[in-house]
């Protein structure tokens, strides 16, 4: 993952938006109830993409809160990594993996193994 001082020459500032931060939530929320009624074993590909989807989605809210809008997954990462030093390095990394992933499986039809 690229740092955040390179990465953010794919960033763009907008005016914040607590609306549009709000209307991720309310999706997120919709993900997570649809995650729960997916089969894991038999639908783990879709099931990482969705909590992919969901992480990206929470870091776009906080992202459109402080005024920033990028079209970069990784960029995303980075944003996170930057200005919100609650994560973990572990925790981060563990976001880039599931980023790597949700691309192998939606660019090369990757399949997850069901114990991951």
């Amino acid at each position: 993952m690229r740092p955040w001082k390179e990465a953010r020459k794919e960033v763009r500032r907008v005016r914040p938006d607590k609306g549009l931060a709000r209307g991720i939530l309310k999706m997120i929320e919709v993900r997570m109830k649809a995650l729960r009624l997916k089969d894991k074993q038999e639908f783990a590909s879709l099931v990482v993409e969705d909590y992919y989807e969901v992480i990206k989605e929470a870091i776009t809210g906080p992202m459109a809160i402080d005024g920033y809008k990028t079209l970069s997954h990784e960029v995303l990462i980075a944003y996170l990594r930057e200005f919100y030093a609650d994560f973990s390095d572990v925790e981060i990394m563990l976001m880039d993996q599931l980023r790597v992933l949700r691309n192998r499986i939606a660019y090369r039809g990757f399949f997850i193994p069901p114990d991951y």
